[in-house]
Parts: C-alpha cells; sequence; structure tokens
C-alpha cells in the first residue's frame, strides 16, 4: 500500500525544463483547438480543464490495430485492449476498471446510453473508417455532459467533408490480421457535399479462439445554407462479430499464453459476441457575432448478444437499446467579456435483457447442479428517460483572467417491466422482483479560474461534480439473497474533482500540467444485513490523486519528441468488504490502494523525418505501465511492463504511401493486465512481436 503521492526525479527534471523552455519561446506559438468541452472551436489555453487531442496526423501514421494505440499518446490516458479483440476497459483518472465512468462520443453525440452502459464503447466508433481527431477531457466533464462523465469524456471525431479526399487502403499482419478502408467524397457544390467511409477488419487473433471481424460504414452530409446556418447529417453503422475467450491464470500464462482460457467443452459450442449498432444524428448549428445554437436530435440502436463462458453453465445472454434524444444549446455574448450557454439533453432509451439456458449442462465441483436447456434466468425492458437542463457563465475579471461557472441538473427515470413473474428463488439463486419504478436526481455545479500568463499560456484551477448512474442491469438483476425492497436506498454515485493546471503552446513546444483530487463518494458496492442476505447499496468512497504531464518538443524540421507522463495514487477512503455477512469475515479495506491502479503510466515517442530519404517518416515508441496492486486486499502485487514499437510510414508518391509497424519489438512476454478474484489470478497476456504493412492511396 503506498503511504502517499510522490514524484519521479525523472518527470521533475523533465517539467523543470520544459517550463523554461517554455518561458523563454516565442510568443507566436500554434494554439490547440478543442471542440469537446463547449461544441465549439476554442483554444485550450482559454479552457480551464484538462484536455488533450490526437491529430489526424498521428491517427493516420499510427493505423493502429485499435483506437487505443493513439489514445494513449495523451497524458494519463490508458485503454487496455482485451484479449486482441475489439472490447476495452479504461484507466483514465482511475484504476483499470469496467464501470461506467467514461463518457464516451462520436462527433458530441454519445455512443450509448448511461442507464445500459458497457465498457466496450469505442466498439461502435467509426474509428476504422473515419476519424479526423480524438480529444480526451480528463476529469469530471463541463456542464455540457452528465452521467459517465467522471473520470473522462472521449471524442472521436469524424473526418469533414471539407478536409477529405477519395481513398483506399489496406493493412495485412501476422496471425491473418486483414483491413480494408476507403472513402468517397462527393461535392454538389462548394456549399454541400457527402462523405461515403468503410472499413472492414478481420482477424483470426493470435490466441486460441479470439479472431474478429468488424465492418463499419460512415455516411456524412454537410451543408451550408447561408452565411450563417449549416446542417451536419451523419449516419454510423457497424457490425461486430468476436470469438470469446478468457483470462489465464498464472500457470496457463507461463506454460502457454496463446491459448483460450476456455475448456475444450466451451471451445466446441464456439462461443461468441455479436454487435450490431446504428446511430443517425443531424446537427443543425446557427451562428452569428454574438450568438451561437446547436441543435441536434439522433436516433440509436445496438444490441449485444454473447455467451457468458465466465459462468460455469454458460447462459446466453441477447441485449439491445432503442434511443430517441436530443442535444440542444444556444450561447449568448453579452459583451466580448462575457458569454452565457443554456441547453438541455433529452434521452428515451428502451433496453430488452433477455438470458436463458441454450442446451442442459450439469457444472462440477461440489455444488454442481442441472440446468435445464430453455430455463429462462431473466426477461425484461427497462424504459429509461433522461432531462438534463444545463447553465453555464464565462466572465472575464480583468483582461487576463477569467472565470467560469456551471449548474447541470440530471432527472432520471427508470421504468422496469419484468416478463417473469416474481419469486425468490428460480433454483439457480435468482431473484425475479416485480415490475418498479426508480427516479434520480443530481444537482452538479463547476466553476473554475484561468490566468493567461500569455496569449499561447495559461494556468487555471477547477471544482467539478459529476454523477454516475447505476446500470439497469445493476439494478434489476438480482441473487437470491438480494432485496428488491433495498433498491429505494440506492444513490447514484457522486465525485468531485479538485485541479489545478498549466498550458503553453509555443513554436516549438507544447505543454500541459495537470494536478488533480478526486473524491468520489456513495460508491455503490455490495453488502450484507443482519440475516446475511446481500444487497446493493452506497457504502463506499474513494480518493484518487494523480499528476499529468504532456509535453511536444521539435528539435528541427528532422527530430520531435512526445511525452505523456502520469502518476497516481488510488485509495479506498472507506470500505468495508463483506461487511455484515454470515458466511465470511468482515475485511477493513479502508486506506487500501484499489486493485488494478497502476502507479504510472508512460508514453514517450521519438519521430524522425529523414533528411536522406524524402517522404520516410520514422516513430520509435516506449510504451510503460508501473506496478499494481492485484486485489483489494493488496495480497498479491504485478511488476508492471515496458515494450517498444517502432511505425515507418513512406510517401511512396504524392497519392501512394507506404505503413510498415512492428509492435512489441523485444518480443517481450507480459501480462497487459494481472488481477485477482476470489483467489485466483486472472491474467490477460499481452500480444508477442506482430508485423503490419499496409499501402494507402489518395486520389
Amino acid at each position: 500500500m503506498k503511504s502517499g503521492f510522490s514524484y519521479s526525479l525523472i518527470t521533475i527534471a523533465l517539467l523543470q525544463a520544459d517550463i523554461a523552455v517554455a518561458q523563454q519561446g516565442a510568443a507566436d506559438g500554434i494554439e490547440q483547438i478543442i471542440v469537446t468541452a463547449s461544441r465549439t472551436s476554442k483554444a485550450n489555453t482559454d479552457l480551464a480543464l484538462s484536455v488533450g487531442s490526437v491529430s489526424e496526423d498521428v491517427i493516420r501514421n499510427d493505423n493502429a490495430q485499435h483506437v487505443s494505440e493513439s489514445l494513449e499518446t495523451i497524458s494519463g490516458v490508458l485503454l487496455n485492449q482485451l484479449s486482441g479483440g475489439q472490447g476495452h476497459n479504461a484507466a483514465i483518472r482511475m484504476p483499470i476498471n469496467y464501470g461506467g465512468y467514461t463518457l464516451y462520443l462520436q462527433d458530441n453525440v454519445p455512443l450509448q446510453s448511461a442507464a445500459f452502459y458497457n465498457h466496450n464503447a469505442l466498439w461502435w466508433a467509426s474509428t476504422n473508417s473515419s476519424t479526423s481527431k480524438l480529444e480526451v477531457i480528463k476529469g469530471a466533464g463541463t456542464s455540457l455532459y452528465g452521467s459517465g462523465a467522471v473520470a473522462a469524456t472521449v471524442n472521436v471525431l469524424s473526418t469533414s467533408v471539407n478536409t477529405s479526399s477519395n481513398e483506399l487502403a489496406t493493412t495485412f499482419g501476422e496471425n491473418g490480421y486483414q483491413k480494408f478502408n476507403g472513402a468517397l467524397v462527393h461535392k454538389m457544390s462548394d456549399n454541400n457535399g457527402v462523405r461515403f467511409s468503410a472499413a472492414h477488419l478481420d482477424n483470426e487473433g493470435w490466441r486460441t479462439h479470439s479472431s474478429v471481424k468488424k465492418s463499419e460504414f460512415n455516411i456524412l452530409h454537410e451543408l451550408t445554407i447561408d452565411d450563417k446556418q449549416s446542417l451536419k447529417t451523419s449516419l454510423i453503422a457497424s457490425t461486430l462479430d468476436q470469438q470469446m475467450l478468457d483470462a489465464l491464470n498464472s500457470e496457463e500464462f507461463a506454460a502457454d499464453p496463446t491459448q483460450s482460457g476456455l475448456s475444450q467443452n466451451v471451445l466446441d459450442i464456439d462461443p461468441r459476441r455479436d454487435t450490431n449498432y446504428a446511430r443517425l444524428s443531424s446537427e443543425y448549428q446557427y451562428e452569428s457575432q454574438d450568438f451561437y445554437a446547436s441543435v441536434i436530435p439522433y436516433l440509436r440502436y445496438r444490441s449485444n448478444d454473447y455467451i457468458a463462458t465466465w459462468q460455469p453453465n454458460m447462459p446466453n445472454v441477447e441485449s439491445s437499446v432503442r434511443t430517441i434524444g436530443l442535444l440542444a444549446l444556444s450561447n449568448f455574448e453579452h459583451s466580448s467579456d462575457f458569454e452565457t450557454t443554456v441547453g438541455i439533453d433529452l434521452e428515451r432509451s428502451e433496453g430488452e435483457a433477455y438470458s436463458y439456458q441454450p442446451t442442459t449442462l450439469t457444472t462440477s465441483g461440489r455444488s454442481s447442479k442441472t440446468f435445464p436447456e430453455g430455463h429462462i434466468f431473466y426477461n425484461d425492458t427497462t424504459r429509461y428517460t433522461g432531462i438534463s437542463p444545463y447553465v453555464q457563465h464565462i466572465g472575464h475579471l480583468s483582461d487576463l483572467l477569467s472565470y467560469a461557472v456551471g449548474l447541470r441538473y440530471d432527472h432520471n427515470e427508470y421504468d422496469f417491466d419484468n416478463h417473469l413473474p416474481a419469486y425468490d428463488d428460480d433454483g439457480f439463486n435468482n431473484r425475479s422482483i416485480p415490475s418498479r419504478s426508480d427516479t434520480f436526481k443530481h444537482f452538479s455545479p463547476k466553476a473554475s479560474l484561468n490566468y493567461k500568463l500569455q496569449d499561447n499560456a495559461s494556468v487555471y484551477v477547477r471544482y467539478a461534480s459529476a454523477i454516475r448512474l447505476p446500470t439497469a442491469s445493476e439494478m434489476y438483476h438480482l441473487k437470491t439473497k438480494e432485496t428488491s425492497s433495498q433498491l429505494d436506498s440506492l444513490n447514484e454515485e457522486t465525485s468531485d474533482t479538485y485541479e489545478i493546471g498549466y498550458k503553453a503552446n509555443l513554436d516549438k513546444l507544447s505543454v500541459e500540467v495537470a494536478y488533480y483530487v478526486m473524491d468520489v463518494k456513495d460508491a455503490i458496492v455490495t453488502a450484507y444485513d443482519n440475516l446475511g442476505a446481500s444487497y446493493r447499496t452506497n457504502a463506499g468512497e474513494v480518493k484518487h490523486q494523480g499528476f499529468e504531464f504532456g509535453a511536444n518538443y521539435t528539435f528541427n524540421p528532422h527530430w520531435s519528441l512526445a511525452l505523456a507522463y502520469s502518476q497516481s495514487n488510488h485509495e479506498f477512503g472507506h470500505y468495508i468488504q463483506d461487511q455484515n455477512r454470515q458466511d465470511r469475515d468482515e475485511r477493513e479495506l479502508t486506506d487500501n490502494s484499489l486493485q488494478m491502479a497502476p502507479e504510472y503510466v508512460a508514453n514517450l515517442r521519438v519521430n524522425h523525418n529523414s533528411s536522406l530519404l524524402e517522404g520516410l517518416q520514422i516513430t520509435a515508441e516506449l510504451k510503460s505501465i508501473g506496478d499494481y496492486w492485484m486485489d483489494a486486499e493488496n495480497s498479491a502485487k504485478y511488476d508492471g511492463y515496458t515494450i517498444a514499437n517502432l511505425k515507418v510510414n513512406y510517401q511512396l508518391s504524392e497519392a501512394l504511401k507506404l505503413h510498415v509497424r512492428l509492435a512489441n519489438v523485444a518480443d517481450k512476454k507480459y501480462a497487459l493486465q494481472a488481477e485477482k478474484r476470489y483467489g485466483r489470478e486472472r491474467i490477460q497476456p499481452g500480444a508477442p512481436r506482430t508485423a503490419y504493412v499496409g499501402l494507402s492511396y489518395t486520389f
């Protein structure tokens, strides 16, 4: 257990050196423009929050197997690509986790509903076919964003019609990896155009039973009505078919990290995950000298069907969510020094959940049971309504000092309709509760100060409150000993973020530094009453604090360096595990470190544009993850890992580009993720050395 937060000497040295350069730098540096914070373009030094971005050039040169490879160039951002497929979790100002603490957007519109949160949300983004930029707000979001914007807001921005060209590309790699993508732009006039883009990925996978097939397309239509009005309509859709596998124990990992972690009986039924997604949105914008308005109605659908291989009886799970929503805001400039944004988010979602036993199966072990074919574990519909008005005001106290205050009110209603009769036990420790309704309400205040040291440098301080809603599954899919009456006392999780930071964008250097403290209250945990019956309640408090440092330095036209580094500490402020449980001793975990919370996350890139061979660009990358506890009891530690990657891009002609990538250059055997659950180690092995080669042609 770490006693407190400490900085590494190398980080302090780098920070002092870069700030010294920043103070001596020229005043005509290039500003970084951010969209996510306000849905309009603003210089990042005008924003009192920590926000990172990945440019289109970096995204294209990465030509990544998964978008996480590019996102991790932002300080404090870690996404684990699970089992080499398209699934992922996240660790942004949080330990590695699967909870609903990160809000995922594409083009400012949520990819999913908070009431039906899935940690794999980037499944559904058009990251293989249409991405011009990635933006990440770290910490609680602005007033524009509600539930889920606790630790971060990740926004995938699609390529614009006006900045795009026709393109065909293909990438091949080891283990049967193939990716084909392309885009076609058609402009009816200077003010009216459409972009069609699509991609198909087929990967057999380096582990047994880990093949992935994903297809996606994106249609974007942009129309400039006049000098004040514009309309942007987008249709994104995707389908994913992925074989399922499991984590390994330490013996399996040591013997053969390529194995699936599944028994032969499970492999014989070929368990898969199948998810389909579609979203239609249209944004109307009006902009004059002192007024801006944006209205985005959208329709969204997703399905997610799979076999739960981690459960001994391997039930089938089928779910779907249909959503209609509206995002509307208007911004008024009262004068050159004051502006106010008012808006409202509306959402109506309907989620269907169905789980059943596909074949008769008898489990082994001391508690063996026979699960008959056709047995239904749950079958229900949950309707979710979200109404969230907000206001945000920005003003100037002087030419250099500005402030921002905001308030968001989230009103969330769940209407649960159970299609099964109510019962206490189905014979397999599952409870079916009567249909019911639940409501959650919360005010989230925000406040910040931003001081401009010069036109392209600033310091800031901010406070922001945020919430995480319980999902429909957490609330209504209960076990036998859980009681529906105790749901009445269940509240949303709340967080308070305190942050101070520094930013500068100079001619050769851009740097961003942030220190944050985030307290999560009312964490949803499992507790037990005096009779030993379990229930979900708000009983945990967690303290997160950390330091983030990001820098990009251009030595000359041929050499540049990019560093993303974060160091953090995550502890239980208050948590008693198994409190009041009759068959297991309570464990006092207060002040323990959270499991899977790396001490540091670092990404270092050295970029070289060859002076000997025009058009050749080489990137050497070092990725390093610090040690962490594998369980909440802090009984076992994982040492972390460091791997190196190499990326080469060569512009063969004005239209044709060659890309070569070598992941894990040293072929290091390592665990991408390691944890302990119920005393059993669960290791997600990292991929071995893998080579990729591709061509892209623009016309």
